[in-house]
C-alpha cells in the first residue's frame, strides 16, 4: 500500500484514531496476534502523545518486547522483524476487512512512527443518461427512464422487462481471496470445481495409566510406550498397564486448524476434520487431504510412498535435526532445532505437497517440531502476503516430472508464540 500524505496529529485525533486502531485489532487478522496488538497500541500511544520522534528500536524493544537494559538492536532483530510482520498485517487488513475504512494506518518502511491518511473519495457514478449496457444473464439491469424512453411503445418496454425479469435467477458468487490461489504451486488442485478437502489433525500419544495421563515427548508411536522409563516407572507404582490414547492436541495445531478452515470457508469449501487415528486410505481416494501435525507424530501421511528431500531425526536426549538429503548451493546439510525451552527457541516448519496415491488428488503435510512451528506453517500457507512472497521465490513450476514441492521455514518462537516466520528454501520433488 503506498504511503499517502500524512495527516497532522490534531486531524488524526479528530478522525478517531483510537477507535480505528481498535477496529483493526478486533479483525480476524489481528485477533489472535497479541504481540502485534501490543506493538500497534504502543506506537499509537507514542504518536498521539507527541513522542513519535522517540520511537527508536531500543525504546520499543524494552517497552514492547520485554528486552532488558542490555538489549542491543544490532544483535537482536526482534523489533525490525515484528515491524515487518505488522506492516504485512496492516496491508492485509486494508485489502480485506478494512477495504472501506476511511482512516488508513500505515508504518512506513524505515520508520516506526505510524502514518495516518484518509482514503481518497470514490469516483462519482456515471451520469444516468449513459447508454444502457446489454443485460447480463441472471441479473436485472437498472433502467434509466428518460423522456425519449417514455415516448417509446409500451410493447418495447414490456419486452425489455420480460427479457430481464424472466431470465433464470442465479445467485452471485461472493468475491473470495483464496480463489486467487487456485493456480499457486502449493494449492493447485485444492480449489478445482467439485473438489473436496479433509483436514487430518495430528495428536500426541499419551499413556493412560488408570486415569493418569502421561506424555513422554520422546514417545510418538503407541507401540513405543514400553521404551519410556517414565511410563514403566508409573506402571510399577500404580500396578497397571498403560493404554495409548490420542485425545488431546496442541494449541498450535488448533490455531492452524482454525486458519485453514477460514481459508477454505472464504472459498465456500467445507473442511471437515478427521482425527489422526481415524484416517483411512479411503480418505485419500475421496478427495484432497491436508495433514496438520508435528514432525514428531506418526500419521497416515508418513506412510505414503512419496519423495522427500528433508528427513526429520529425533533421538531421546538429543536436539532434533532436519537432514537436507539433496542440498542445493548455499543450503545447509543439517538444520538444527534449538528450542531452549518449551516456550521459546528456534523451530523449523516443513510444508510438503505431493500428488496423492489416487489420480487427480493432492496431499499436503504441514508440521514443525513444536506445536508453535506447526501453527506458523499453517499461517504461512494461508497468508496472502506470504503466498505472494513464496511464488516470487520459487517461480513457475519446472518441466514435467516435478510434481511435488517442499518449503522449509524458520520459526522463531517467543513466549509460546511464533514471533517470526522466515522462508529458508524450497525444493521441487519428482
Amino acid at each position: 500500500m503506498s504511503v499517502r500524505e500524512p495527516l497532522p496529529r490534531d486531524v488524526v485525533e479528530a478522525h478517531q484514531a483510537r477507535p480505528q486502531v481498535e477496529r483493526i485489532l478486533a479483525s480476524p487478522i489481528f485477533r489472535d496476534a497479541p504481540i502485534q496488538q501490543r506493538f500497534l497500541h504502543y506506537l499509537l500511544d507514542q504518536a498521539l502523545a507527541g513522542s513519535a520522534g522517540d520511537l527508536k528500536e531500543y525504546a520499543i524493544g524494552t517497552a514492547v518486547f520485554a528486552r532488558g537494559p542490555d538489549f542491543d538492536p544490532r544483535h537482536d532483530s526482534i523489533v525490525r522483524v515484528q515491524a515487518g510482520v505488522l506492516r504485512k498485517k496492516l496491508a492485509a487488513y486494508y485489502e480485506g476487512p478494512g477495504a472501506g475504512d476511511e482512516l488508513i494506518v500505515e508504518i512506513p518502511r524505515g520508520h516506526y512512527a505510524p502514518s495516518f491518511s484518509l482514503r481518497p473519495p470514490e469516483p462519482l457514478p456515471e451520469p444516468l443518461h449513459q447508454p444502457l449496457p446489454q443485460p447480463l444473464l441472471g441479473r436485472r439491469p437498472w433502467l434509466s427512464v428518460t423522456a425519449a424512453a417514455m415516448a417509446g411503445t409500451a410493447l418495447g418496454a414490456i419486452a425489455v422487462w420480460l427479457a430481464a425479469g424472466m431470465a433464470p435467477s442465479r445467485p452471485t458468487a461472493p468475491v473470495t481471496h483464496p480463489s486467487a490461489w487456485a493456480r499457486h504451486p502449493l494449492w493447485q488442485g485444492f480449489f478445482d470445481p467439485g473438489s473436496t478437502v479433509k483436514l487430518v489433525m495430528g495428536a500426541p500419544v499419551f499413556a493412560d495409566i488408570t486415569g493418569l495421563l502421561v506424555r513422554d515427548v520422546d514417545v510418538n508411536r503407541p507401540e513405543d510406550l514400553s521404551t519410556s522409563a517414565t511410563v514403566r516407572l508409573l506402571e510399577r507404582e500404580r500396578h497397571a498397564k498403560s493404554i495409548p490414547v490420542e485425545i488431546y492436541t496442541g494449541m498450535g495445531e488448533a490455531e492452524g486448524a482454525s486458519l485453514l478452515s477460514r481459508f477454505f470457508t472464504q472459498a465456500a469449501i467445507d473442511l471437515p476434520l478427521i482425527r489422526n487415528r481415524q484416517t483411512r486410505w479411503q480418505d485419500l481416494s475421496s478427495g484432497n487431504v491436508i495433514f496438520l501435525a508435528s514432525l514428531r507424530f506418526r500419521t497416515l501421511g508418513r506412510e505414503l510412498d512419496r519423495p522427500s528431500d528433508f528427513q526429520f531425526v529425533a533421538a531421546p536426549g538429543q536436539p532434533s535435526v532436519l537432514k537436507n538429503l539433496r542440498p542445493q548451493p548455499g543450503e545447509e546439510t543439517l538444520y538444527r532445532f534449538d528450542m531452549t525451552s518449551r516456550s521459546s527457541g528456534r523451530d523449523f516448519a516443513l510444508v510438503t505437497v505431493w500428488p496423492s496415491t489416487f489420480p487427480g488428488r493432492r496431499v499436503m503435510f504441514i508440521g514443525g517440531s513444536s506445536t508453535w512451528g506447526t501453527a506458523a506453517g499453517a499461517s504461512y500457507v494461508t497468508d496472502p502476503l506470504s503466498l505472494r512472497e513464496l511464488q516470487e521465490r520459487i517461480g513457475p513450476a519446472p518441466a514435467a516430472g516435478k510434481a511435488g514441492l517442499q518449503v522449509l521455514l524458520r520459526v522463531d518462537v517467543r513466549d509460546n508464540q511464533a514471533a517470526s516466520t522466515t522462508f529458508v528454501t524450497s525444493h521441487w520433488l519428482p
